[in-house]
């Protein structure tokens, strides 16, 4: 049975990787859960993804993006500056961040498709 993983979970018997273990998707929750971003409500930051980081609102709208960000991609709604390969990103600054977000999200291969509020 799958539960969701907590925060601050200590692991033990890997040296020397015992301690807290964030990927990076889990580390940019934890750092805007520690900056206050989603104020008291109740998340565990270990449970997110990458689509979880960028699906929620707390970015600047496509109009609000700096002159050299529309300059190399006026078509983008987020900043991408280098590169030769165009990012994109599903659903990005859409989600109003609630409670236990992301701790029951399916996400089943090859279209990792997900139900509304994932």
């Amino acid at each position: 049975m799958a539960i969701p993983e907590k925060d601050h979970t200590v692991y033990h018997g890997e040296e020397p990787r015992d301690g807290w273990s964030y990927v990076c998707s889990a580390f940019v929750a934890a750092v805007y859960k520690a900056a206050g971003l989603f104020d008291d409500l109740e998340i565990n930051a270990t449970e997110f993804l990458p689509i979880d980081v960028y699906t929620l609102n707390f970015f600047q709208t496509a109009d609000q993006r700096p002159q050299v960000c529309k300059d190399a991609d006026p078509t983008s709604d987020s900043c991408q500056i280098l590169g030769r390969f165009r990012m994109t990103h599903p659903r990005f600054n859409s989600m109003a961040p609630f409670s236990h977000m992301a701790e029951s999200c399916p996400t089943v291969a090859p279209k990792y498709e997900r139900p509304d509020k994932c």
